[in-house]
């Protein structure tokens, strides 16, 4: 006998939520679970599930769905809870409307790893005209506070080398960009995480670009450490700016992701 999806307590979808905005408050219930029993009395306590799922052996990865109605919150709760992944509050928008167009023009639902895929190649690894070779920082010998950068970068498939001071490795890594003609930007903070444990665990930086216009273009970099991570975070925004040059210039050519 087939089971109703919507059916209370054993449907497939009884504990799934599609629209943004239920998605979002789920995220923000599920990630404050540990606040509840002092403020509800109560050990679960999440809006739109009244009861935990686990009590009737349901698994958690399947309380949100994603599709081209859903949001931001929806898209993030994967990010975090399938792959450990801390996009900052200022990113979420942008992910959730990449990952929405996505969803559009598959026509479907998308399942946990397209939305892994779509974050990679969105603010990870954009195809662009920038690639970095390498970039080594080195302190100073007399002055600590002083690192001297060594950046190998390709332009559009040739190699430029250059040489910059900053007061870290990343501020010396922008001036270096600087001496090659990138000037128009600044990088003031960005968030850092470390993604696994011991030996093989990951940095992750997620780091804003903020144009002389105004606009902020958000790249996300990895690394075995996290000034690596972030010098390829720069790469990573710097390449999607240039995307959303050329999709400005070619405005009936329809692309996913900015």
């Amino acid at each position: 006998m087939s089971i109703y999806y919507r059916q209370p307590y054993a449907g497939e979808y009884v504990f799934t939520a599609f629209s943004g905005s239920h998605q979002d408050a789920i995220r923000k219930g599920m990630n404050k679970l540990d606040e509840a029993p002092g403020k509800f009395g109560m050990g679960w306590k999440v809006p739109y599930l009244h009861i935990d799922p686990t009590d009737l052996g349901r698994r958690y990865e399947s309380l949100i769905r994603i599709n081209s109605q859903s949001g931001k919150g929806g898209v993030v709760w994967v990010l975090e809870h399938e792959f450990g992944l801390l996009p900052p509050k200022h990113m979420h928008a942008e992910i959730g409307a990449a990952v929405q167009l996505y969803s559009e023009r598959v026509g479907r639902e998308v399942t946990t790893s397209e939305v892994y895929q779509v974050f990679q190649e969105t603010f990870v690894n954009p195809t662009g005209p920038y690639k970095l070779a390498g970039y080594w920082p080195r302190p100073d010998e007399q002055d600590p506070t002083v690192v001297h950068g060594e950046l190998h970068f390709f332009i559009n498939n040739q190699e430029r080398r250059t040489v910059a001071d900053g007061n870290g490795p990343v501020s010396a890594f922008v001036q270096a960009l600087k001496q090659l003609g990138f000037g128009n930007f600044t990088v003031d903070d960005y968030h850092e995480q470390a993604v696994g444990h011991g030996a093989d665990a990951q940095a992750v930086a997620y780091v804003p670009l903020k144009y002389d216009s105004g606009e902020i273009m958000f790249g996300v970099g990895t690394g075995t450490n996290i000034d690596q991570a972030a010098v390829r975070a720069i790469v990573a925004g710097l390449n999607r700016k240039t995307r959303v040059k050329e999709r400005i210039l070619r405005a009936d050519e329809f692309w996913p992701f900015l």
